[in-house]
């Protein structure tokens, strides 16, 4: 990254910025939060302006996330209803989808709001908050909340944070380590709720 970037114009970074952000939003395994650090860093020694690092991230990321948003309000439930008819059908079958629909839709501004937070959910969550109908201006608002907060969050540790780059990354790297364990356990008990709750109806039934 810093023998890429040394070799590009100032527009060119700002530019790269903008997109680096939007792309995440779409396709979430992209590492977009890797290249803001390294820049932040850099910034942090002079070679970049923070405030225009964290302007064009922001952007992007808005951007991202408004386009994911209306895909799903325009072709979500579509690409559900084909996703059911499909071999992934087994996986996740339209009761189980249309619960979580309806959940999403009594919880989805809390959701929207943590969506930055939440490695690897950006998109989905977005994409959801377009099939449940979550009003435009709410996901554009609580977006920018969480983006704000999250970039503010990694643009100063990449700023302040340890005096090389190691340390760093090994920031960026022990909070994204953190925050999918956390997922991970909230998945496992979520899933043991489901099947207790499942089996308990069995049994009465």
């Amino acid at each position: 990254m810093f023998e890429w970037i040394s070799r590009q114009s100032l527009f060119a970074v700002y530019s790269f910025l903008f997109f680096n952000a939007l792309f995440e939003s779409i396709f979430p395994p992209y590492p977009s939060d890797a290249f803001v650090l390294v820049l932040s860093f850099l910034a942090g020694r002079g070679h970049y302006s923070p405030y225009w690092v964290g302007v064009l991230t922001v952007l992007g990321s808005i951007t991202g996330i408004m386009l994911i948003y209306h895909i799903g309000r325009w072709r979500g439930d579509a690409l559900l209803a084909f996703l059911s008819r499909s071999f992934l059908g087994r996986i996740f079958p339209v009761p189980l989808i249309e619960r979580a629909k309806a959940k999403f839709r009594e919880r989805g501004d809390l959701i929207v709001i943590l969506n930055r937070f939440l490695p690897g959910m950006r998109a989905p969550i977005c994409f959801a908050a377009g099939i449940v109908g979550i009003a435009r201006h709410k996901v554009f608002c609580y977006s920018l909340i969480s983006v704000l907060a999250w970039n503010i969050f990694l643009i100063t540790a990449g700023f302040y944070v340890g005096a090389t780059w190691d340390e760093a990354s090994a920031f960026l790297r022990d909070y994204t380590l953190a925050a999918t364990l956390f997922l991970i356990g909230i998945l496992v008990l979520l899933t043991v709720v489901y099947f207790r709750k499942r089996s308990g109806r069995r049994r009465s039934g």
